[in-house]
């Protein structure tokens, strides 16, 4: 290795006396690159485990200048999350609460100066060419970078990932999602630097955040999809008229839905969102052995989470919608009434982590409410990004890969999603029509 290295050099900003490393794993995402490493310092036979993000925005050249920004944007994001909102999150965790959210950060940095400057807002940018930034010449890239140096979770606080996650492990992913919702719940003054300093729409997937062609071709999308499903649905499960009309019904309440889920700073129910809260965001800790029903689950850790490249200010149920789509296996949604007993769950473990004053300020129907919204925002989401085009053979590749939503993953989990979001949308369609007349 060479001080040229970016994963080494950062890894010597941590800790100088190291020389070298070994790398574990190299995770390539759409927007960063993760390291698994193990380090290794001068004149010491110690090895210390790290994990590395590391974002090289030239990498992501070919992508359109708006997909380019929301890269750059994302890595700002992390490192602002980690420097600047983690600690003033932390003081607002109930007393004696050795809940730490995250794992260990070391070092988070970033220079993406000359293509997103520090006082630029963080709402998302037109579509237009922006003047900072040629296409056909990407040497404003050249030097530009956001990394994270933190601990190797699997090893320092003896955590494991897992996905799909049947009842056991939901219960404690939505228990850490509360008590992350309950630390910034209704204050304004750490929601505001979220708004100005992350992002205004929390979430990767909120409508003002997305290419507007997403959006725009959303109709074709649903004629897609179910060209892809129909020939092996058996029940007639999409024959129903509004669920053959969806994709044209979500598109006419796009809008409407996506203005319902953006507060402002100082709007009742406004908290942060982590933007990304699928599985491999999640880091159990313990033994797997502990989720058989052996221990109860507050004999269970709370997990840690990781991935705040999205976090913003928005509602609860955002996260816990995408949550439920992302884990959810199709039988337990059918047979074990999981989307129920998630939603029951993070509700009351949301109440058990506000303060004293601060709980019955969020009614159990105005979250379930929120909550139809959110799915019926995140379907949007994934029929407009992930299912223009989608066959049967995407379906099966997807499969292979645990980083997917389970809804991209699987044909029934997508129906029965389908399903879920035309009921949900029935009642937010009458709702609009009451406000509109």
């Amino acid at each position: 290795m060479t001080s040229s290295d970016p994963i080494l050099s950062n890894l010597q900003k941590v800790e100088p006396s190291i020389q070298n490393y070994k790398t574990l794993k190299h995770i390539i995402q759409g927007s960063a690159e993760g390291f698994i490493v193990d380090a290794m310092a001068k004149d010491s036979d110690e090895i210390k485990p790290y994990f590395v993000k590391y974002v090289d925005p030239k990498k992501y050249a070919s992508k359109s200048w708006p997909d380019l920004r929301r890269t750059i944007h994302y890595t700002r994001t992390e490192v602002r999350f980690y420097n600047e909102i983690l600690p003033l999150m932390r003081k607002n965790l109930p007393d004696g609460s050795d809940w730490e959210i995250c794992p260990k950060v070391y070092l988070a940095e970033y220079d993406v100066s000359g293509l997103m400057e520090e006082e630029e807002s963080t709402e998302a940018m037109s579509t237009t060419a922006d003047p900072q930034y040629d296409e056909n010449n990407t040497s404003a890239l050249d030097g530009k970078y956001g990394v994270l140096v933190m601990d190797n979770a699997i090893i320092a606080n003896k955590c494991f990932q897992k996905a799909p996650l049947r009842l056991q492990f939901g219960y404690k992913s939505v228990e850490a999602l509360a008590k992350f919702h309950a630390a910034a719940f209704q204050r304004e003054e750490i929601l505001s630097m979220i708004a100005n300093r992350l992002c205004r729409y929390g979430g990767s997937y909120h409508l003002k955040n997305r290419n507007p062609k997403e959006l725009q071709h959303l109709v074709q999308a649903w004629e897609d999809f179910k060209t892809c499903v129909t020939p092996v649905l058996k029940n007639g499960e999409l024959d129903d008229e509004k669920i053959q009309n969806l994709g044209q019904r979500l598109f006419d309440a796009a809008e409407y839905v996506a203005n319902e889920l953006s507060p402002s700073p100082g709007d009742p129910y406004a908290t942060v969102v982590h933007g990304d809260y699928k599985a491999m965001n999640i880091m159990f800790r313990g033994n797997e052995d502990d989720f058989d029903g052996s221990k109860s689950l507050d004999e269970i850790p709370t997990p840690l989470l990781i991935d705040f490249a999205s976090t913003g200010v928005g509602l609860g149920m955002s996260d816990l919608a995408m949550h439920i789509a992302q884990i959810a296996l199709p039988e337990d949604l059918e047979n074990n009434d999981l989307e129920e007993k998630l939603v029951s769950h993070y509700y009351t473990c949301f109440e058990n982590a506000l303060p004293e004053d601060m709980k019955s300020i969020y009614s159990k129907d105005e979250a379930l409410r929120h909550h139809r919204l959110a799915t019926i925002d995140y379907f949007r989401f994934i029929l407009g990004r992930q299912w223009k085009g989608v066959t049967q053979e995407i379906f099966a590749k997807r499969n292979k890969d645990t980083n997917f939503a389970m809804v991209n993953r699987n044909i029934e989990a997508a129906v029965k999603f389908a399903e879920r979001t035309s009921a949900y949308l029935t009642e937010i369609e009458a709702e609009m029509k009451v406000k509109c007349s």
